[in-house]
């Protein structure tokens, strides 16, 4: 595999909303709960059609996966927002991404994110700084393809110096 350094930049608060499940591995059930959304994302309120998001989080007991897509504009702290049936929305804070490239095939993410968590975050100058990952789905994603292009945005903070 070759080393990739990511880009790190700024994302300010957004949403996402899709449809969420128990994440138990890379398998059929993703691909399902993707053809589940493309078959509803008309119904998200201020959804960006162009950009899928895949919205990795964890607790000590569970880990979720969200296929969705980012609203375009994110209510005020404390608006509701009216979801369709079945669907969930994610808020995410400010924060700083360290945003890696994953070219080729989707059942070589796994790889890619491997040589993040256990390559580039240990060497680097950065922590995580969240229970959760993202990955972003945008034109350049070919199903199928070896040209392929995806984005993985992984929540960092700075490490202090003398840490």
């Amino acid at each position: 595999m070759v080393k990739v350094e990511p880009r790190i930049l700024y994302k300010p608060a957004f949403s996402v909303v899709g449809f969420s499940q128990p994440f138990l591995g890379w398998d059929g059930e993703l691909d399902a709960l993707w053809k589940k959304l493309e078959s509803r994302y008309r119904e998200i309120p201020l959804a960006d059609p162009d950009i899928g998001f895949a919205v990795h989080t964890w607790t000590p007991s569970q880990k979720l996966y969200l296929a969705g897509m980012a609203l375009r504009k994110v209510p005020g702290r404390g608006q509701a927002v009216s979801l369709p049936p079945g669907m969930t929305r994610l808020s995410f804070d400010p924060n700083a991404y360290a945003v890696f490239p994953h070219r080729g095939l989707v059942a070589g993410l796994s790889e890619t994110l491997r040589m993040i968590n256990r390559d580039w975050l240990p060497a680097s100058r950065y922590r995580s700084a969240a229970n959760y990952f993202f990955e972003v789905y945008d034109d350049r994603f070919q199903p199928g393809s070896d040209d392929s292009l995806l984005f993985v945005y992984v929540p960092v903070t700075l490490i202090a110096r003398g840490s």
